[in-house]
């Protein structure tokens, strides 16, 4: 996933129940910044705890509180990279949220699960580390979200904008 995406130094990745962090970690081990939101407050004792000992306790941020109730527009640094490994029901019901509360351009993905009414513009099949097989669903804000489908959603300026970042983001989807 890191390679497919292009993670790079000036990323933000936003992991929404990132459990133990392991995940999020990974980006950060690779130069991207981590934002931890997570309700269970032992979880989010081990994350601080690994994050510390790997070194990279300067590069994340932990949100200890239910990813319902925080504001995503007041997390900063703004996210670039948004990860998530949920049910679809809890997708469904995050789905409004990040469409309004994440930035144009912002790349969601998913594990295992797509967001309900939402289009990808890519899905990758994959193996786990246990040789199981996974599937990574693609988003971007301003092109997948039910509302980019909208003619008065973005200006044409700000679709070019979004398109030309994901471009330089040069992403390994193959």
């Amino acid at each position: 996933m890191l390679y497919a995406l292009g993670v790079k130094e000036n990323d933000v990745v936003l992991d929404l129940g990132c459990g133990d962090g392991r995940v999020l970690l990974r980006f950060c081990r690779h130069g991207a910044f981590g934002i931890c939101i997570e309700l269970n407050k032992i979880l989010c004792n081990v994350f601080d705890i690994v994050s510390e000992n790997m070194g990279v306790k300067n590069r994340v941020k932990i949100y200890c509180t239910d990813f319902f109730k925080i504001n995503l527009k007041e997390i900063m640094p703004r996210p670039t990279i948004a990860y998530l490994f949920l049910y679809p029901s809890t997708l469904e019901g995050l789905s409004r949220k990040l469409e309004n509360e994440l930035d144009p351009g912002t790349i969601i993905v998913t594990l295992d699960f797509a967001i309900k009414g939402w289009s990808p513009f890519y899905v990758k099949s994959i193996v786990d580390e246990n040789n199981h097989d996974r599937l990574l669903w693609f988003y971007a804000i301003g092109i997948s979200n039910p509302n980019a489908r909208r003619i008065d959603y973005i200006d044409q300026e700000e679709l070019n904008l979004i398109e030309r970042n994901l471009s330089k983001r040069k992403l390994f989807l193959y």
